[in-house]
């Protein structure tokens, strides 16, 4: 016989005992309660969300977005329904399943249009996954829905910096300090990500300067400061050590954890944000590829929240591998420590994403400084700056916390690209004019260094000037480039400007470039090398301090010093010379990718042996008592 069916009475009290059951901890009698309160009257939005809380104690994710979403279709006003689909979105995000949290994200959407921490949260999320396009609509469309929220045109501006559309980016940080003047992460992420990116390096960091004299106990924007201060021709050297010096005397040296001595092997452990398509990536690779596996153990800690498929090709090289995205430094630290590391190498500096409080911590008894930065980072728990004798010449000591190390070669070795086109004729054979051209990022570009090639281009009748990065395509930055030559006394029209491109697509770039002129004082580093492989030849200045010196180092591996000039004259000079034998240029040519080929730059084996060597002795030492010291290796 059919049971008489429920009351509304009836089905709210069992949704009522439902209740209490679950206040108890009496889960499954909660579910079976409520849900028959549902199956008997499912019209209810309140009995939907309430299954959906009892679901989330139980750990069911996705029965407690499906109930919270049964509760939002009756009524998508409902809060705590839309507060708990939300919530398992997050839960899911955190979790590392992106897929499913877009979902959720969505869902909430469809469900209620208005719901700005859907709209906002999955634009979060859709950048950190580089869909940047997708993330703008999203900013702009939580920026309506809360017009009066600094937040939104701030990630909007981020957003759109990625994208390199800086003038835009530039209009959506002002927008955010209209809302929020003084907001010390706009002002910084403009000078950072818009100033700085369009060749405005002295104004960048004079904004960050003046951020940092209101926000001084800020790491991240001291880093930036102390990054920026390298692409400024004004600064000298003794200014720029003495600045890193005082950020690092704010974090006195700890004594060095107890960890057990290598049984055989040595732990290195590796640290950094950029184990992806990034010249430290490509630094490091054929380090890693080529570790004596029966001396070393590799730990990497990536700090990296954009992987790509450089970081699938290091994954694979590494012994150990640790996400560190969601760590903060004391737990960093302790899982250093825990991991036994002996030596922990810094590969950022003071870039974007460092974890130099964690070395600050003296996370292992020995650590060192390579690859990711352009000298000390002035932390006196770094006990060596790995370099070599071209970079960090005699008496560069001086500006060094840490004891400098020099390779017997270059300080980085490099794999090319195996995707790189066929080197092409000389155009200037064709073309009748010489093409003199820069790879180089825009923040190194600046007033001198305009100057100084609209000299080259003076000594040259007829030639012209090839730039090519990204950022050049966004119109503002473009204007405002061809003005700076303006300035220098070059007709613009004699300069031509390309934005960025796929990797190989900017490798072919070459195909219209005789000479390759570097940027001072920060000279190209893997753009030296790029160019080279596509057979330009790169004439530099040098400089005073490393990251001027980074084109002196890989020429000299490639038997090419005497591109090297010695002053402005000389410069000039060497780049006019090259392009007046055109026969000897297209020779020279011809035969830069095999002589770059058979350097030591690109000999991974020979470089990670080296290096091998080094951390050997730092470990001697450390194990003597004898602290940290500039060393010296060699080959002979």
């Amino acid at each position: 016989m059919t049971p008489p069916p429920m009351t509304p009475h009836e089905a709210d009290g069992l949704h009522r005992q439902g209740l209490v059951a679950a206040q108890a901890g009496r889960f499954d009698e909660a579910l079976d309660r409520i849900g028959r309160a549902i199956a008997a009257y499912p019209t209810v939005p309140v009995w939907w969300a309430n299954y959906g809380l009892v679901m989330e104690s139980l750990g069911d994710v996705a029965g407690a977005a499906n109930a919270y979403a049964g509760a939002l279709n009756l009524d998508p006003s409902l809060e705590m329904a839309m507060d708990g689909l939300l919530t398992m979105a997050e839960a899911v995000r955190r979790a590392g399943d992106s897929a499913r949290a877009e979902a959720f994200f969505r869902r909430a959407i469809a469900l209620n249009p208005k719901t700005l921490a859907a709209v906002a949260n999955l634009g979060v999320l859709l950048r950190a996954q580089a869909r940047r396009a997708e993330a703008v609509t999203l900013y702009g469309r939580a920026g309506r829905l809360d017009p009066a929220n600094w937040a939104h045109p701030y990630n909007l501006g981020n957003a759109l910096a990625e994208m390199n559309r800086l003038g835009e980016a530039d209009d959506a940080y002002r927008a955010a300090l209209a809302l929020a003047p003084g907001r010390a992460e706009v002002r910084a992420n403009r000078a950072t990500r818009v100033l700085a990116m369009q060749g405005r390096a002295e104004e960048a960091l004079a904004e960050i300067e003046a951020v940092v004299a209101q926000h001084g106990n800020v790491d991240s924007l001291h880093a930036s400061r102390l990054y920026l201060m390298q692409f400024v021709p004004g600064l000298t050297m003794p200014a720029i050590a003495q600045a890193h010096a005082d950020w690092g005397a704010r974090y006195p040296d700890r004594p060095a954890p107890a960890v057990a001595a290598p049984a055989p092997k040595i732990r290195i452990g590796y640290v950094s944000p950029d184990f992806r398509a990034h010249p430290v990536g490509f630094f490091l690779e054929p380090v890693l590829a080529n570790h004596d596996r029966t001396a070393f153990e590799v730990v990497c800690y990536a700090n990296t929240a954009n992987p790509d498929w450089k970081t699938e090709r290091l994954m694979a090289h590494a012994d150990h591998w640790v996400w560190t995205t969601g760590m903060d430094d004391e737990a960093l630290a302790q899982r250093i420590q825990a991991d036994g590391i002996h030596i922990l190498v810094d590969l950022a500096g003071q870039t974007f994403g460092n974890r130099l409080p964690v070395f600050a911590r003296r996370a292992a008894p020995v650590q060192a400084t390579w690859a990711g930065y352009v000298g000390t980072t002035g932390l006196p728990a770094m006990d060596y700056l790995i370099s070599d004798s071209r970079q960090s010449p005699p008496g560069s000591e001086g500006w060094c916390i840490e004891g400098v190390v020099r390779m017997p070669d270059a300080y980085v070795p490099w794999a090319p690209p195996e995707d790189a086109p066929a080197v092409a004729p000389l155009p200037l054979a064709t073309r009748g004019h010489a093409t003199f051209g820069s790879f180089n990022a825009l923040p190194k570009l600046n007033a001198e260094v305009a100057a100084l090639w609209a000299r080259v281009l003076g000594a040259v009748p007829g030639s012209r000037l090839l730039l090519r990065t990204p950022g050049l395509d966004d119109t503002g930055t473009a204007a405002r480039t061809l003005a700076l030559f303006e300035q220098a006394g070059l007709d613009p029209a004699r300069v031509d400007l390309r934005g960025g491109a796929p990797h190989r697509e900017f490798l072919a770039g070459y195909g219209e470039v005789d000479v390759a002129l570097d940027p001072f004082p920060y000279s190209g580093g893997l753009t030296t090398l790029e160019a080279l492989w596509m057979g330009v030849p790169v004439v530099t200045l040098g400089g005073d301090r490393f990251c001027a010196r980074h084109s002196v180092t890989h020429l000299a591996s490639a038997g090419l010093s005497d591109l090297g000039a010695d002053g402005p004259d000389g410069y000039v000079a060497k780049a006019a010379a090259l392009v007046v034998d055109p026969a000897g240029l297209a020779a020279l040519r011809g035969g830069l990718r095999d002589r770059l080929a058979a350097s030591p730059a690109l000999n991974g084996v020979r470089f990670t042996r080296a290096l091998e060597a080094a951390f050997g002795v730092m470990w001697q030492r450390f194990q003597a008592g004898q602290g940290r010291a500039s060393f010296a290796l060699s080959f002979d």
